[in-house]
């Protein structure tokens, strides 16, 4: 029989059940992200150092998901917090522009193929809902065609097909907008074409089907959300020419592929979109989103020329985000991102050792510092293949690898900092081999 990981991960977190107890009467099930609940109940974190993160019972663990992807530098980074410091002896915010946001958006123009221009936001939501809003101005025209499963933030526009049963969402080739959230404005799924991932033949016939009405096409080069699952180079360059011959934008989400290569997954790639939509690192652990791309499309922002885009926000570019953000990129050299790209393949192969080993259907995709675990027999190329995934095993493995002290996300997915080495990539899998063993 199967170890109950749930029982052993109750008797090791009491303080952070009454936490999240007490938090139940305030707040819908405790918080305020759907991403980072689990059942029976979230840790709650008291401090995080470097690779490790101690909950409320002073449990420590490895962390090998650093933030949704955010930490690359690991938690409290000495020059982030240094450049975040000084910026706060100077002041929080202004309502002004500030030189951090010139030096943090000279290095994203620098490093990013499709940067001409950008601008800020304070989160990927932001950032993916200016993208489109972009396209829609540019265009003159409205729909979106968005990949199945890909997720893309939480505005109405994007949250259509995201962790939807397959069953709900029509044939393979031919699927049908589902909404993924209640409350949606009227008419939103009537704007959105869903395309399947990696299948360059049908997603071409289908945005074929609405090549006069596509302002845009949204994708996320390695698709997070699903479980790291990147995209193939013919699929993009499918996606690229399409738009051209239609006169539609391409963008690339790149809220967390950003982390595949310096210049992101469109470096990595070598296919440039027209505008992309970036979060998560560039921020270096403070709240940020960002957008860019030809400077045509983005001069629809400028206020002395209209502007045909209104876009405020108090807290955009704010100079403590800025300022940790170009810390961040400063460290970020073409070596660190080599050396993380080589440390996740060690864990990678590690894990699929395991998995082969004991004999157990176990699946690692990923490229780059990012990686996700499945438990499933066949290939994996689009949302559907992973839906169909032992998610019941995969929950019991997430607990399990808590008890056994390393942090992932729910659906175990990961994301190694520069914290992390060689010694925690083998204890991490010798973990991984324990908690298999207690499930057989």
């Amino acid at each position: 029989m199967p170890t109950d990981e749930t029982a052993r991960y109750r008797e090791t977190t009491p303080k952070s059940r009454a936490m999240w107890e007490e938090a139940c009467r305030y707040l819908p099930d405790g918080d305020s992200r759907h991403s980072i609940f689990w059942k029976p109940y979230p840790i709650f974190t008291e401090s995080a150092r470097g690779a490790v993160v101690t909950d409320a019972d002073g449990v420590e663990r490895l962390d090998f998901i650093n933030t949704m992807t955010t930490m690359i530098l690991g938690h409290g980074p000495a020059p982030v917090l240094n450049a975040a410091r000084a910026q706060m002896e100077l002041g929080l915010a202004y309502n002004s522009p500030n030189r951090h946001q010139v030096e943090l958006a000279r290095l994203l123009c620098a490093r990013i193929p499709s940067f001409e221009q950008v601008r800020f936001t304070n989160s990927g939501t932001e950032a993916t809902l200016n993208t489109i809003r972009a396209a829609r101005a540019f265009t003159g025209r409205s729909k979106i065609a968005k990949v199945e499963g890909g997720y893309h933030g939480t505005h109405d526009a994007v949250l259509v097909s995201l962790r939807i049963d397959p069953a709900a969402g029509g044939d393979y080739d031919n699927p049908q907008p589902v909404a993924s959230s209640g409350g949606l404005v009227d008419g939103t799924l009537e704007q959105a074409v869903i395309i399947p991932y990696n299948d360059a033949p049908v997603a071409r016939r289908i945005l074929e089907e609405h090549r006069g009405e596509l302002a845009a096409i949204i994708v996320e080069p390695v698709m997070g959300s699903v479980g790291m699952l990147p995209a193939d180079t013919a699929y993009l360059t499918m996606l690229r020419d399409f738009a051209d011959d239609a006169g539609a934008l391409l963008i690339f989400d790149e809220v967390i592929s950003f982390r595949v290569s310096p210049g992101g997954a469109q470096e990595y790639y070598g296919v440039t979109p027209d505008l992309t939509a970036l979060g998560k690192i560039i921020g270096g652990g403070f709240p940020v989103g960002a957008f860019g791309g030809r400077s045509d499309i983005m001069r629809l922002y400028s206020p002395s020329s209209g502007p045909v885009i209104n876009h405020g926000g108090t807290f955009n570019a704010n100079p403590i985000s800025m300022a940790a953000g170009v810390a961040t990129l400063t460290e970020l050299t073409p070596i660190v991102y080599r050396q993380l790209a080589e440390l996740t393949e060690m864990l990678r192969q590690g894990i699929r050792k395991v998995g082969s080993e004991m004999e157990q259907p176990v699946r690692v995709t990923g490229v780059g510092s990012l990686f996700g675990i499945h438990f499933a027999d066949g290939p994996l190329r689009n949302y559907r293949d992973i839906a169909v995934a032992d998610k019941a095993l995969g929950e019991r493995v997430f607990l399990g690898m808590l008890n056994e002290g390393f942090l992932l996300a729910p659906n175990l997915v990961g994301a190694l900092s520069t914290s992390l080495g060689e010694v925690e990539i083998d204890a991490f899998v010798r973990g991984f081999r324990r908690v298999l063993q207690r499930q057989t």
